[in-house]
């Protein structure tokens, strides 16, 4: 089934308040500070056919084994050239530093959500609430970094800075796949699910190599996601390791500190190669142990990623990447008679290209 959809999206970041909580005389001391902010994604979709997710079936009109839910869908519950305005979410930003080496943030979410009834309500949520220790910081870019809280996922933030349209649709790993379907009266519902969170409560180890030559992100985490960070019985925790590596970063900061030089705000040539690749081990949150084996239902992801930029003199850009995404879950099958261990895997491919063809002069802005 394909659905065919034009987007036209808003993302608006605001910069609302920043306020110095100290200062000192001397410009050199460090000055406590709170940020706060927000982002806003809202647009207007247009449908352009009729092929939406079935949601009402005409039980009236009796069984029909050659339709999917063996009843046909309700008439015109799509109408072709339906459109509508929507507000999908809204973000606001604290941010505090709170001394050189500690900082801290809180992001409330404000999200839709569809009721019993199809219709929109509105719910809030914490997004992100950590506080973060950096106890080593040199000169040539090394750094280490200690979060705790409710913490990002730095997979799928990182990814999102490359695609670059998360406002049109979501990247790979964050996007809500429909796992499954089951019919209640005329009504079919779906269960719904990504590779992982966007967001998790525990604790992320960040380490910068010198002169940003690759990052590396090591997470210890309940596995629950943002949405369900209620007190965790289960005594195993997921684990995480995102890698990034920018094998061009020295060439590229050597050509940019001389292009500011000459008051030019890019360079030309290559501006960005980015490698990267994440393990993640977990496991479901069915049971602790599975029932026919006696182990955990494991709930395991792999993947990599590649970024390529390359910035025309005087002439736009283009740029080409892509995800690679895998996953092996172990799940509880309901067979007669009692429970069995089954297992499904599953694998993705997204790319994005963009050329900017933007015909003027960069000397100077």
């Amino acid at each position: 089934m394909i659905m065919k959809k034009l987007y036209i999206f808003l993302t608006i970041s605001i910069l609302a308040l920043s306020v110095n909580l100290h200062s000192q005389d001397k410009k050199t001391e460090f000055k406590p500070e709170v940020k706060i902010g927000g982002t806003i994604f809202s647009g207007f979709t247009y449908n352009a056919d009729d092929a939406d997710f079935i949601g009402r079936l005409d039980t009236a009109a009796g069984y029909n084994s050659n339709t999917a839910f063996g009843f046909n869908p309700v008439k015109n519950q799509f109408e072709t050239g339906r459109n509508s305005f929507n507000l999908d979410r809204a973000y606001i930003n604290i941010k505090a530093t709170l001394t050189p080496q500690i900082s801290a943030r809180i992001t409330p979410d404000i999200t839709s959500v569809k009721d019993g009834d199809g219709a929109t309500q509105w719910t809030y949520q914490l997004k992100y609430g950590f506080i973060d220790y950096t106890p080593l910081s040199l000169e040539n870019g090394t750094t280490l970094t200690m979060e705790i809280g409710v913490l990002p996922n730095y997979w799928i933030n990182n990814v999102e800075k490359y695609y670059g349209w998360r406002g049109v649709q979501k990247t790979l790993t964050d996007y809500a796949w429909t796992q499954s379907a089951g019919v209640s009266g005329d009504k079919v519902t779906r269960k719904t699910g990504s590779y992982f969170s966007s967001a998790d409560l525990g604790m992320t180890l960040k380490f910068s190599f010198p002169s940003k030559i690759a990052d590396l992100n090591i997470a210890l985490l309940n596995g629950n996601g943002y949405k369900n960070i209620s007190f965790d019985q289960n005594r195993f925790k997921d684990f995480m390791v995102t890698g990034f590596i920018y094998p061009l970063s020295g060439i590229i900061k050597k050509n940019m500190d001389a292009a500011k030089k000459m008051n030019k705000t890019r360079i030309d040539g290559i501006s960005d190669l980015t490698v990267g690749g994440f393990a993640y081990l977990g496991k479901l949150s069915s049971s602790e142990f599975g029932v026919a084996n006696g182990g955990m239902y494991k709930n395991d992801r792999f993947g990599g990623m590649l970024n390529f930029k390359y910035n025309f003199k005087n002439f736009g850009y283009v740029k080409i990447g892509g995800e690679f995404s895998l996953m092996s879950n172990t799940i509880p099958n309901a067979v007669p008679g009692g429970f069995t261990d089954s297992s499904y895997t599953a694998q993705g491919l997204s790319t994005w290209f963009e050329f900017n063809p933007r015909l003027r002069n960069f000397r100077k802005n």
